[in-house]
């Protein structure tokens, strides 16, 4: 009986002390074991050592467990930089670890949930680079967010969040040209390119379509504000041709900005003067009558407001 009792204690203290805790050799095993501790950096370095194992790098788990090993890094160490290769990384092995049968992957539901949080931090950081010295990393990064959103879920529709980077990259784009700056005929052209790549995607978009159409009015406006009218007679009315060119490009967006009734007064505004670039002077004339009413309007909603707080 004492003899008995005695191997069930030496059993029990086996069990729970380290030496009974047995570790395959393997590299992926020791990568596990050090991720067990919270040990990542030793984690990292053995489940890359793992990938080079045929036999290892074949089995869907190796794949999660980088791509688990090299998220919780860049979370803990590298959350601040926006092109952060671990983040990459951890991406880049759930991708791999979904290329493996699905139906029979039992991490598939796990790697999901985890590539749609790094892919909410890719689309994040992509917001926050939208500024003149970043906007080409914010460009690189929103591309990473789209491809890790179509691994996720290859019939995603993405129209709504490509609209908006493309509404706002061609937004922070166009700031010089609210300054004395302005902007010349390359950043015109690109700015342009993208307003027209989100009415392509939100046709009824007002903000894109109602600063494309200022976009192409300020750019005939500048011309014709620095012309040189001492010029040749042939080389005055090539001038106005050109202007009258852009003109026409303003006026479908001017009035689809009209249509939707957004930033009525300057719209209004762009209409009046756009016609007026074309020489069509009753439509000018029409629209400045119109602004004339709507100010009227605001003036006498002014005076009742007045005499409502007496």
């Amino acid at each position: 009986m004492i003899k008995k009792i005695y191997i069930l204690i030496i059993i029990a203290f086996l069990t729970n002390s380290t030496f009974g805790q047995f570790v395959g050799k393997d590299n992926l095993s020791i990568s596990l074991f050090y991720m067990q501790k919270s040990e990542l950096d030793s984690a990292k370095k053995y489940i890359d050592l793992s990938i080079q194992d045929d036999a290892l790098k074949s089995l869907s788990k190796t794949w999660y467990y980088r791509g688990f090993i090299y998220k919780e890094l860049y979370k803990i160490n590298d959350k601040e930089n926006k092109t952060s290769a671990l983040r990459l990384t951890a991406i880049e092995s759930f991708t791999k670890l979904l290329s493996f049968e699905v139906d029979s992957n039992e991490f598939s539901e796990s790697a999901i949930k985890m590539l749609n949080y790094l892919a909410t931090t890719l689309y994040n950081d992509a917001a926050r680079s939208l500024d003149p010295d970043n906007y080409k990393t914010a460009i690189l990064i929103f591309e990473y967010y789209r491809n890790t959103m179509q691994m996720v879920n290859p019939t995603i529709d993405l129209k709504l969040q490509d609209a908006k980077f493309k509404l706002a990259l061609a937004s922070m784009l166009n700031r010089p040209a609210e300054t004395e700056q302005g902007l010349d005929s390359i950043q015109t052209k690109q700015i342009a390119k993208l307003y027209k790549e989100v009415i392509d995607l939100d046709p009824n978009n007002p903000v894109a379509n109602y600063n494309l159409a200022i976009l192409y009015y300020n750019e005939a406006a500048d011309i014709i504000n620095n012309m040189d009218y001492d010029m040749d007679i042939e080389k005055l009315n090539e001038v106005q041709d050109h202007c009258v060119e852009i003109f026409l490009q303003a006026l479908p967006y001017a009035k689809k900005s009209y249509e939707l009734k957004y930033k009525l007064k300057e719209t209004l505004i762009a209409l009046s003067n756009i016609y007026y670039g074309l020489n069509d002077m009753e439509k000018s004339d029409f629209y400045k009558k119109e602004l004339e009413l709507l100010e009227l309007e605001d003036l006498e909603k002014k005076k009742e407001d007045l005499e409502k707080e007496k």
